[in-house]
């Protein structure tokens, strides 16, 4: 029976064979952790934040929720200039947090149909719990 580190001396072997430069650079840093040159696994990674920087869990929370706010404002609110889509989804968002999301936040998957408003609320406070302003609603969407 294999050990974690077993596993991933295993898994960083097999990536060296990858000719993909992705698993190649992945091979190197799983190696930094394999060979004791650290001992932290997020460093080795290349996954720790700089002081006073966003963690990259939470960089990838925040673009996911972006995404999320960009494509619920062309979906629901297509005929819309970006400032009134952005009323329109802070208004929405708002309302939802108040109301159903207080019960819906402990659900680990969307009690609504993908077609519903709802799902898409639900998808965008699932990733970070939180309603946003009209104006920073509207900075999301027209920055990409």
């Amino acid at each position: 029976m294999s050990t974690p580190l077993d596993d991933l001396i295993n898994l960083a072997e097999h990536l060296d064979r990858v000719p993909e430069p992705w698993a190649r650079s992945m091979a190197t840093r799983l190696n930094r952790f394999v060979s004791g040159e650290t001992g932290d696994v997020a460093a080795a990674l290349d996954l720790k934040s700089p002081r006073g920087k966003r963690a990259w869990r939470t960089v990838s929370q925040v673009a996911a929720r972006n995404a999320a706010l960009r494509e619920t404002a062309a979906k629901f609110f297509p005929a819309l200039k970006p400032k009134q889509q952005a009323e329109e989804l802070a208004a929405a968002l708002r309302r939802y947090a108040a109301s159903a999301w207080r019960a819906d936040r402990q659900k680990q998957t969307c009690p609504y149909r993908a077609s519903d408003l709802h799902a898409a609320l639900w998808l965008i406070l699932t990733g970070v719990d939180h309603a946003l302003s009209a104006q920073r609603i509207r900075k999301i969407l027209v920055t990409r």
